[in-house]
């Protein structure tokens, strides 16, 4: 997923960011199909930063919404925008008169995020938009994002994409720093309010109200209907901009090696990787 910083340093960028339609047009702007097939073989899933399929918070319809390949309407949220003039290379001009070049930060650990935005770049240089790459170690990434220095970074989606309505949603709600789109949201609510910026933008601060009643709630039903709720206000926000997801991941088991699952979820949250498949009760086959 690519990641906006709502709390951009730069006000100009801010303003941008923080406009809804920005980022709806970014994500409309992502050719996702050539993301999928040039890089995954047309085996990963396109859309929104969302719930897997194999969630029974799942829709649809939170998969879809903005995330489909539309450089008509992009460019027509663009120019609602106010961005329509050009330079000479056809990139948008922001209003103080600087070229629409968004730099994207990664960690710089992997090529594949660097061969996902080579192909960003294209889908967005059709819309306006100039995206350029900048790797760094991962400390310098954090550092830059949690002071408002980089405008936009790409990063994995959500940590566990099948959680359920008894999985709290802190993941969805502006409680953590290293949230990439609202760090010093984060950052204040870490520190009860010593330290970052407490949110500013109704939905956001809907986000967290919700996930404040989640705690509190008893009620199985309330606590679905939260869930949902939070997911629609991500999907209608675009607070990050979803490319792909559900990436399979080849693992190879040694022959004897008994009890090992052909098929299961290899993440980190839930299950710790192979933890969830219980590997004290893998056993080998002399």
């Amino acid at each position: 997923a690519l990641y906006p910083n709502m709390n951009a340093a730069d006000p100009v960028w801010a303003k941008l960011m923080r406009d809804v339609r920005f980022r709806r047009a970014l994500s409309l702007g992502v050719d996702r199909e050539a993301v999928n097939e040039s890089l995954y073989f047309g085996l990963a899933i396109m859309g929104n930063n969302t719930m897997l399929p194999g969630s029974p918070l799942y829709r649809k319809a939170y998969q879809k919404q903005w995330a489909e390949y539309d450089p008509d309407l992009a460019s027509e949220l663009l120019d609602q925008i106010g961005l329509t003039e050009y330079n000479d290379d056809d990139i948008r001009l922001m209003p103080d008169g600087r070229p629409l070049e968004i730099i994207i930060e990664t960690a710089g650990e992997d090529t594949e995020q660097t061969d996902v935005l080579e192909l960003v770049s294209e889908s967005w240089a059709e819309i306006g938009v100039k995206l350029y790459i900048k790797p760094s170690q991962r400390e310098v990434f954090r550092n830059r994002i949690f002071s408002g220095q980089a405008l936009m970074s790409i990063w994995s989606g959500l940590e566990n994409g099948i959680a359920s309505a008894q999985t709290n949603p802190q993941e969805l709600a502006p409680r953590s720093q290293q949230q990439l789109m609202w760090p010093k949201w984060g950052q204040h609510y870490q520190t009860s309010g010593k330290v970052g910026q407490a949110p500013d933008m109704p939905e956001a601060q809907e986000l967290s109200t919700l996930a404040a009643e989640w705690i509190e709630s008893a009620d199985p039903a309330r606590k679905e209907e939260i869930w949902h709720r939070m997911l629609a206000i991500h999907a209608d926000q675009v607070y990050s901009i979803g490319v792909i997801a559900g990436v399979l991941q080849p693992v190879v088991v040694k022959h004897g090696v008994m009890n090992v699952p052909k098929e299961g979820i290899y993440n980190w949250d839930p299950g710790a990787h192979f933890g969830i498949y219980r590997p004290d009760t893998f056993w080998l086959d002399r």
